[in-house]
């Protein structure tokens, strides 16, 4: 049984990470975006974007990332999909690659075809 990830999750992925990739300051070189939901009023969630590398460097979500993930955060509402956090955290490489990890709910597992 494996989970596919569905192209709609996909695109708002990478919608999320291009609109990270353009506030990312260039003199990072890692940066940790933390999704919350708000748990008192159910209303919106709680982004947070770190530098996990330096302490206190913190720059505020734009209102594209913000767009993006309430974008996301609807369809796993929709999928019925809960979610405690959802992280996107990346690091370069010393090549100057970036590598992501995406943490976020999967679909259930199908059973793969006959």
């Amino acid at each position: 049984m494996t989970s596919t990830l569905p192209p709609e999750q996909s695109a708002l992925d990478r919608e999320i990470l291009d609109a990270l990739f353009e506030i990312v300051p260039d003199e990072w070189d890692a940066f940790l975006l933390s999704v919350e939901p708000r748990k008192l009023d159910g209303d919106g969630q709680i982004v947070t974007i770190v530098n996990p590398d330096v302490a206190g460097a913190e720059i505020p979500a734009t209102e594209a990332i913000r767009v993006c993930v309430a974008k996301l955060a609807a369809f796993f509402a929709r999928e019925k999909r809960g979610w405690e956090r959802l992280t996107y955290a990346a690091f370069a490489d010393e090549a100057g690659t970036w590598r992501v990890k995406i943490t976020a709910p999967l679909p259930p597992p199908t059973a793969p075809a006959a």
